[in-house]
């Protein structure tokens, strides 16, 4: 389980993105567990928290930016799309609607953003996703700004509240697991509440001007073999790990991308996805792992799929 967490009284209020989303909201407790003040980006209206102020509108209103960086030093961004229905709308939204953030944080005076992008920048050529992560890194990494950065690339994230690996968990019932491209395949992963508290350890302005990748500490990261492993005893010896070669789930993406632009509604597994889930090599690059005095990961992924595991049941969802 996470150590507790020292309050900081630092008198910083912290601008962020992407509050109501699965990371998001790992995040804001983290950050108010913290002793941080904490101006929220929202779409809708959100419950009342202690030490938050919400924030409706959106990135392409410039309005609202500007009443969401007022009066803070720090801007986390963590909105972004992770599916659309064609890499456009994934331009329009990760790198269009990260520019006008940024910009609005330099008006206003921020002194230090960091960003959360995606391992799957570093192959911009498997997906739109992939390729709309690279360019809002580059939005950062070719321009000279009046404050720092920190660009954080994240691997798998799970934990309470991910309703991604529940699809993959939900598949054990029937005794098998699905491994993209093949079950010698290597990814990286990392528990929700540990990446959480390593941005809030970099609202020190630590790591500035630098691209880190960051995981659970698992050096070489995991296979498909290793997941069903980690699970909990019960059953997991009869769990099969099924390779899908790419051209299998290249077809369902393929075939789910024009049901998708027919229903006007984008779907997960696409082509483009199926192209960066088959990518062999998905694990951290120690050059750049993410290194703080201040944070180490305390969820391995036994403890971690547990915990995750345990919170799904609790809400009748596995």
């Amino acid at each position: 389980m996470p150590k507790k967490t020292n309050k900081t009284n630092t008198g910083q209020t912290i601008a962020l993105t992407g509050a109501t989303g699965f990371l998001g909201g790992h995040t804001l407790h983290a950050l108010v567990e913290k002793g941080y003040k904490v101006k929220a980006l929202t779409r809708r209206p959100q419950a009342e928290m202690t030490n938050v102020e919400w924030v409706e509108g959106a990135l392409d209103d410039a309005e609202s930016l500007k009443q969401l960086m007022g009066g803070c030093t720090i801007l986390l961004h963590l909105a972004g799309l992770t599916k659309a229905l064609n890499r456009d709308i994934f331009f329009d939204v990760n790198v269009g609607g990260s520019k006008h953030l940024f910009n609005a944080a330099q008006e206003a005076g921020i002194s230090h953003v960091v960003h959360v992008s995606s391992l799957s920048a570093r192959e911009p050529k498997l997906s739109h996703y992939g390729a709309s992560k690279a360019g809002t890194e580059l939005l950062l990494t070719a321009r000279k700004w009046a404050f720092s950065w920190t660009i954080v690339r994240p691997p798998a994230i799970y934990g309470p509240g991910d309703k991604e690996i529940l699809k993959l968990l939900k598949a054990t019932r029937y005794g098998l697991l699905p491994a993209p491209g093949g079950t010698g395949n290597r990814f990286s992963m990392i528990h929700a509440v540990d990446m959480a508290h390593a941005l809030v350890a970099l609202c020190d302005k630590s790591n500035g001007q630098a691209i880190v990748e960051i995981d659970d500490g698992k050096n070489g990261g995991y296979t498909v073999k290793d997941v069903v492993n980690a699970l909990p005893d019960t059953g997991k010896k009869n769990i099969r790990t099924i390779p899908v070669p790419f051209p299998v789930l290249g077809g369902i993406g393929a075939v789910n991308g024009v049901i998708a632009n027919i229903l006007n509604r984008p779907a997960m597994l696409t082509l483009s996805t199926a192209k960066y889930l088959c990518h062999p090599d998905w694990t951290v690059k120690e050059p750049r792992r993410f290194k703080h005095t201040e944070w180490s990961p305390q969820f391995g992924l036994k403890a971690g799929l547990e915990d995750t595991i345990e919170w799904y049941r609790k809400n009748g969802l596995l």
